[in-house]
């Protein structure tokens, strides 16, 4: 069975160490994570069974649509596991603006990693996202592009999934200077989900999962993307990414 990430590079040696071991204790033959863009989803969606690491938008605009997807469990951030299987999109400033409250920004420019990233938009957005101080609203691709940008000071601020920068901030030090303005959410976390397979299947792979971290190899896996474990979520958890969504859709271009 396939199995694919479509969350950032930063957490793909812990999805892959997930997978394997999934497919250790479950005897399903399950091949390597491999990173994919959302623009592959809807052609990965429509093939064979598959394993998902997937964004909350993502997953409940494939789900109502009609796709056979189902979410099988979501990680517990082990920097905040009073959160739960939540995560927030965190407004992170250019170096420069350290001590900058967000209400005294006047005409800055806000980079995201794209318009249907709930965490690079959505959820900010729909959260109250104040865009009146930003005159010029950059794509980027990708949260990391948008990191790079800060960094470079080529933007002044930028939503970042705060599970991802938890990954980012383990990988490049000069992270820790960017200040952060505010944090929107809190949002039901990125899924693990199931494509295409049946219901037997959805149990055996949501049953593993929620007791990964009950043992040392399971804990290793989880810790690469320092997650705690991972809780089992139902499709009406993401009833709340919904409800930002249709928020959010006002303000989106």
């Amino acid at each position: 069975m396939r199995s694919h990430a479509f969350l950032g590079d930063a957490l793909l040696p812990y999805q892959a160490a997930v997978t394997a071991e999934l497919a250790r204790r479950t005897g399903v033959e399950l091949d390597a994570t491999q990173a994919c863009g959302l623009d592959e989803l809807d052609a990965i969606a429509a093939g064979e069974p598959a394993l998902l690491y997937l964004c909350g938008l993502p997953y409940t605009r494939l789900r109502d649509r009609g796709r056979a997807v189902e979410p099988l469990a979501a990680p517990v951030s082990a920097l905040d596991p009073a959160a739960g299987a939540r995560y927030r999109s965190v407004l992170l400033a250019r170096p420069g603006l350290a001590g900058t409250p967000l209400d005294a920004l006047r005409g800055a420019t806000l980079a995201i990693n794209g318009h249907d990233s709930m965490s690079g938009w959505v959820l900010a957005v729909g959260s109250g996202l104040p865009l009146e101080r930003f005159d010029e609203v950059v794509v980027t691709g990708a949260h990391r592009a948008s990191l790079d940008l800060l960094l470079a000071e080529e933007a002044d601020a930028a939503p970042i999934d705060s599970m991802l920068l938890a990954g980012e901030r383990a990988l490049d030090a000069r992270l820790a200077a960017l200040p952060e303005l505010a944090a929107y959410g809190p949002s039901p976390a990125p899924p693990v989900v199931l494509v295409g397979g049946d219901e037997a299947l959805a149990a055996t792979l949501r049953a593993v999962l929620a007791v990964l971290h009950e043992d040392e190899p399971g804990r290793e896996a989880l810790a690469l993307g320092r997650m705690l474990r991972l809780d089992p979520v139902s499709d009406a958890d993401y009833d709340v990414t919904r409800a930002c969504d249709r928020r959010a859709a006002a303000l989106t271009p």
